[in-house]
């Protein structure tokens, strides 16, 4: 069919086809903006010759019932231009974090394909990243990253440009975000908290806080989180535990119950509480409502912390000897990628933090989760990149929050060893 002037008047589409797939059918849209519905074994075809703007290659691929093809999956783009940030990898997915206007049917989602790829290159044109995404980007063109040619000219940059002789490969490459992280450092310990109780009241009023005005009123939940006080209560003698076992059907408001009392005897007494949880959804889920707590994404990374095991987090070591052996065409996409997430990224968590999952269905396993630390490989003070370890950092920031979310391992280990848990 012909072109629908109110779907494009607002869109400077790039001149490169989109693709979306579905179980009746497939949508194409070429670069002048005519749209054509096409069965699969015709989108197949016209796939295979004619590499199109599409939305989760190996989805697509699978639904084209063929192996992967050449083409520009915008999920890509957004990673390069939009690292850690948070994506469904659907039309409607992009359309969200990108602030677009939902799809409605297969043809506006094809069109959403086209008005994200405008928005980023449009973004990343303006960004003025300097010259560290520069060198991303050229390795990657280089390596034969389909996205190399429009991202260069969105950057306004030679792929081929070579950089100071001086430089490291890695470095020459952009492949070092361990030269422009933070570094930790040794502070002097915490003296004791102190030992002040939190009343039910107080814990009443902080949940009223934490839910707002709007929130239902749910009294389940606010006895909640007075009857989870009693945790906090002084000791009776040296050595004991306070415990107390609450227990609330689902939909009560659990998480913020104790987030409410649990966040009060830490600003109180000067010390941390550590959230104890079995799995990494819930990890999540605790870490999401603390963004009612701490609404200054600055103040949240300081006072509050995701604790896991070593081997959740990515190995510079490890991703400095992949850029090493990286050679044109054999992995440079998909570093490039990763350096640049590991600069952006809150912790540096390959497994459950805002590393997108479905980038290592794209550009593979190895060169994105096989990256983390592997358990007993670790070098500890001898590796170059000590003082700029995520999962160092993770250690040392936890020593200083208010709030640490860590698994039941974790946990009982920093029960055991009275503090240290380096």
């Amino acid at each position: 069919m012909p072109a629908d002037p109110e779907l494009i008047s607002s869109t400077e589409l790039p001149p490169i086809p989109a693709l979306t797939v579905a179980v009746q059918g497939a949508v194409w849209i070429n670069p002048e903006g005519e749209i054509e519905e096409l069965t699969i074994a015709e989108a197949r075809t016209r796939a295979q010759r004619s590499a199109p703007i599409i939305c989760h290659l190996p989805l697509q691929a699978t639904r084209l019932n063929c192996p992967p093809f050449r083409a520009f999956d915008v999920l890509e783009l957004f990673a390069f231009v939009k690292p850690a940030t948070f994506c469904l990898p659907t039309p409607h997915g992009l359309a969200a974090a990108l602030n677009l206007d939902e799809p409605s049917d297969q043809i506006t989602e094809t069109l959403t394909l086209l008005t994200a790829t405008h928005t980023l290159l449009t973004s990343l044109a303006g960004a003025g990243d300097g010259e560290t995404v520069k060198r991303v980007a050229a390795t990657m063109a280089q390596a034969g990253w389909s996205w190399g040619g429009q991202v260069a000219n969105a950057l306004d940059i030679s792929p081929g440009e070579p950089a100071g002789s001086a430089q490291t490969h890695s470095a020459k490459m952009g492949l070092d975000p361990w030269s422009r992280l933070p570094q930790w450092e040794e502070l002097a310990p915490l003296p004791p908290p102190d030992d002040v109780p939190v009343a039910d009241v107080e814990a009443r009023l902080r949940l009223a806080e934490l839910v707002g005005d709007d929130a239902e009123d749910r009294i389940g939940q606010s006895n909640y989180a007075a009857a989870t006080t009693a945790a906090f209560a002084p000791r009776d003698r040296a050595g004991a535990s306070n415990v107390v076992l609450a227990e609330a059907g689902t939909g009560v408001g659990k998480t913020l119950g104790y987030i409410a009392p649990a966040s009060l005897w830490a600003e109180k007494n000067g010390g941390a509480v550590w959230l104890s949880t079995y799995t990494k959804n819930l990890q999540r889920q605790i870490d999401q409502e603390l963004d009612r707590l701490y609404r200054d994404p600055a103040e949240k990374r300081r006072k509050s912390v995701v604790r896991k095991g070593r081997e959740n987090y990515l190995c510079l070591l490890n991703m400095e000897e992949a850029s090493e052996r990286v050679t044109l065409g054999g992995g440079g996409t998909a570093l490039g990628l990763v350096a640049r997430w590991a600069e952006a990224s809150r912790d540096g968590d390959l497994l459950g933090g805002d590393f997108p999952a479905w980038l290592a269905q794209l550009v593979g396993r190895g060169q994105t989760f096989g990256l983390g630390h592997r358990r007993g490989e670790c070098v500890y003070a001898a590796c170059p990149h000590y003082a700029c370890c995520f999962a160092e950092r993770s250690i040392r920031a936890a020593r200083r929050a208010d709030i640490v979310i860590a698994n039941h391992a974790l946990v009982l280990t920093q029960a055991v060893m009275a503090g240290d848990d380096g």
